[in-house]
C-alpha cells in the first residue's frame, strides 16, 4: 500500500502527518517505509536519526530520494509506503498520485494555503486521479482558531473533497515531542495525543478501505 503526503505548499504538515502515521502502522506490526523527498531539508530523515538515537520504539525507516521512481521501488519490500513530498515538485505530485492508494493533502486555515490546495487537488482529478482517494486534513490550527478550522472544512466540503473530521492545533508539546524524535501522538499529554490519534485513525480507515476495493 502506497500513502502520499502531497501538497505543492511547505509547512502544510506533510512531515508532521507522515511520521505518525508510520508509527501508527509499525504499531500494529505493518512492515513500513517512508521515502523524504526533501533531500536539502531532510526533515523525516533526520527526525528518524534522532528517535534512534533516543531508543524510542518503533524505530522508524526512513530514506532520501530525489526521484519519484526509486523511492516508489521500495513498495515492493514493504507492507506500507509513505511517501513525504516535496513542496514545489510539480513533476513529483503526479507521479505519486497515480500510485497511490491514498493522497493526503494537510492544509492550514489561511486562504493562502487553501486556495492552492484546493487547485493541486482538482489538477489531480484533471490528470485521471480518483476524487475518492484525496484526502484533506486540516492542521497547524492557532490557538482560538476553531472558527477558522470550521470554515475551512466547510470550504474543502463545498469542493465536494472528503476532509477527515477535527483538525490539529497548533502545540509547543507536539513540537517538542518531535525535537526528541516522538511524534505528535506521542507527546506527555493524554488530550494532546488523543486529538491526534482521532485524525490518524481515520487516515488509515481510508487507506484500508480504498485498499481493500482495489
Amino acid at each position: 500500500m502506497i500513502i502520499s503526503f502531497l501538497n505543492q505548499k511547505g509547512g502544510s504538515g506533510k512531515t508532521t502527518l507522515a511520521r505518525a502515521l508510520a508509527v501508527e502502522f509499525l504499531n500494529n506490526d505493518w512492515s513500513v517505509h517512508v521515502g523524504d523527498m526533501d533531500v536539502s531539508q531532510k526533515t523525516a530523515f533526520n527526525w528518524a536519526g534522532r528517535r534512534a538515537e533516543a531508543g524510542i520504539k518503533p524505530e522508524v525507516e526512513v530514506a532520501l530520494y530525489r526521484e519519484p521512481k526509486a523511492a516508489l521501488k521500495a513498495a515492493a519490500t514493504n507492507d506500507l509506503l509513505i511517501i513525504d513530498g516535496k513542496a514545489f515538485a510539480d513533476t513529483h505530485v503526479y507521479d505519486f498520485a497515480k500510485q497511490s492508494d491514498l493522497i493526503v493533502i494537510p492544509v492550514g486555515v489561511s486562504a493562502d494555503d487553501l486556495e492552492p490546495s484546493l487547485n493541486l487537488a482538482m489538477e489531480l482529478i484533471n490528470k485521471g486521479i480518483n476524487k475518492d482517494s484525496i484526502l484533506f486534513v486540516v492542521s497547524k490550527v492557532p490557538k482560538n482558531g476553531d472558527k477558522e478550522a470550521m470554515a475551512t472544512r466547510s470550504s474543502i466540503e463545498n469542493w465536494t473533497f472528503n476532509v477527515v473530521q477535527g483538525w490539529i492545533p497548533i502545540q509547543t508539546s507536539y513540537s517538542q515531542a518531535m525535537d526528541i524524535g516522538k511524534t505528535i501522538h506521542e507527546t506527555k499529554f493524554k488530550e494532546l495525543n488523543t486529538t491526534v490519534d482521532r485524525i490518524i485513525q481515520q487516515i488509515v480507515d481510508k487507506a484500508l478501505l480504498l485498499n481493500s476495493n482495489k
